[in-house]
């Protein structure tokens, strides 16, 4: 029979390897916040201002996350890290505060944890997998559609985060077929419904 001693060794190694987790997603959130914010105005500075890639970073975060009260855990984390350090950055840098902007992106961050326990169930297999998959594809594709008559650079990489999605998500060739009909049924209730504009605010 186990000891509390022996559990308690067993157990302390686990949950400093969660709370590590944590803080790295954390510290990245932190950085690519203030990445964002740096290069504003530049052309990584309009994909950092853009969903595509706030999307795409969320989805990978949450696919490899150990299970989906982790995911909602670590994308919650990723994008409060993120908007702290964008909006901090413009507040003691510039003694400027867009508070739309942050009520936008607050709104986005609040939403993100269902989103991350959703697309969690990613790269499982069978038809709900792949519609959870399709999910944020069809949202980058929307997204960069317009750089087959706009040529700008950053809706191509949208473009191209949405072919990795594509590639990495399904774990076999015959789950990656079943994605792109979903896709395309997605992407076009959310032309139809406009609804990429109402997350651009």
């Amino acid at each position: 029979m186990k000891g509390p001693e022996n559990v308690s060794t067993e157990t302390n190694p686990h949950l400093m390897r969660k709370i590590g987790i944590v803080l790295a997603i954390f510290m990245a959130g932190t950085l690519l916040g203030f990445l964002a914010k740096y290069t504003d105005g530049s052309v990584l500075g309009l994909i950092g201002s853009g969903l595509g890639f706030w999307i795409a970073a969320a989805t990978l975060l949450a696919v490899w996350s150990r299970s989906p009260l982790a995911a909602v855990l670590h994308v919650f984390v990723f994008f409060a890290a993120m908007l702290s350090a964008y909006y901090l950055y413009s507040m003691v840098l510039f003694g400027f505060f867009p508070k739309s902007q942050f009520i936008y992106w607050g709104g986005i961050a609040l939403l993100s944890p269902v989103c991350g326990y959703a697309v969690w169930f990613a790269r499982g297999e069978g038809w709900p997998a792949a519609f959870c998959a399709a999910m944020p594809i069809s949202l980058l594709i929307g997204e960069g559609f317009s750089f087959f008559y706009t040529f700008s650079i950053p809706k191509g990489f949208v473009l191209l985060l949405a072919v990795f999605l594509w590639i990495v998500l399904p774990k076999t060739h015959y789950q990656r077929i079943r994605i792109i009909p979903l896709a395309a049924v997605i992407l076009f209730l959310i032309e139809r419904f406009e609804l990429l504009y109402l997350l651009a605010g």
